[in-house]
């Protein structure tokens, strides 16, 4: 069985492993890995009031960030073994969630060759399969995650948890948890590095421990990662939930009460906060707009 530890967050990650000094850039920056995208799906299917005459081709992502004081993965993506983990699927599921060739993580980095070692920590905004299938493609990197998060993804069920991707004893879980200090319009958060630049709000609902994560790259670059708060920016943009539908054939929202304020809280803030990018975790036209891997966000964008 895979280590947890409990993590008492201190406020610069780097304290967590050796700082790279060399490497570190001056100011926060990020990059998007597109790992995969879906099969196709209309929009319908993915956000209430969505149009049956629109084809949407969901992405599958990953975030990497870089700060002065350490470096950090937000999601993987598809990984290496996404296919033999996958396989256990139902035929139904297999369709519905069909995905195009991988591109993991960890072959981009290699291919661009990116010092993988330079990887202090993942944060996944959940372990659903999509978000947590290449967490075994970086053994001994420490997996930063709420305790009910991993507590319920153990006991959850396919499709959403996949347990070859959580049981491996090669992954490093540890603990955290969110503060009672409130950020923007969430009640709980937690300001990684302490200068607030890189903060994880929570999201939970769509599962029991759903995590955010703000990125300041400059005063008038921000961005908010909402991982599957909804899947398009439609549900902040129109204040919807996921279809109906798509919930008879899979329960896709761990708590869907909770769930749904996720999305007008988010719709709020967007309301109050126009200068904040919004970003979907599986948005493919938001992603297009995103700096792609191997280039990275600058204040001077």
């Amino acid at each position: 069985m895979s280590t947890i530890r409990n993590f008492h967050w201190l406020p610069a990650l780097y304290l967590l492993l050796p700082a790279i000094a060399a490497a570190a850039p001056d100011t926060v920056r990020f990059s998007f890995f597109e790992t995969s995208q879906s099969k196709g799906a209309q929009e319908a299917m993915v956000v209430e009031d969505g149009s049956w005459f629109t084809r949407r081709h969901l992405s599958h992502g990953a975030i990497l960030v870089e700060h002065p004081e350490g470096t950090l993965l937000y999601d993987t993506g598809l990984g290496t073994q996404v296919d033999e983990q996958f396989a256990v699927n139902s035929w139904l599921a297999r369709q519905l969630f069909a995905y195009t060739e991988p591109t993991p993580v960890l072959t981009q980095m290699q291919q661009h060759e990116y010092p993988v070692e330079q990887l202090d920590a993942i944060i996944p905004s959940h372990l659903h399969w999509d978000h947590a299938s290449g967490l075994v493609d970086f053994p001994g990197t420490p997996v930063l995650v709420q305790k009910e998060e991993l507590e319920a993804a153990r006991a959850g069920e396919k499709p959403g948890f996949l347990q070859s991707q959580i049981s491996s004893d090669t992954l490093d879980w540890q603990y955290i948890e969110l503060r009672d200090e409130p950020f923007l319009n969430f009640d709980r958060s937690l300001d990684l590095y302490g200068d607030g630049t890189v903060v994880l709000v929570d999201l939970s609902g769509h599962t029991s421990g759903q995590v955010g994560l703000y990125l300041k790259i400059s005063d008038t670059e921000q961005y908010l990662f909402i991982g599957d708060t909804t899947w398009v920016l439609e549900g902040v943009l129109n204040n919807q939930p996921r279809p109906g539908l798509i919930k008879l054939v899979a329960n896709v929202d761990g708590n869907e009460e909770q769930a749904r304020r996720r999305v007008s809280q988010v719709y709020r803030l967007r309301e109050n906060h126009p200068e904040l990018t919004i970003v979907p975790a599986h948005d493919e036209r938001v992603a297009a707009t995103l700096p792609h891997f191997p280039a990275f966000s600058s204040p001077a964008d």
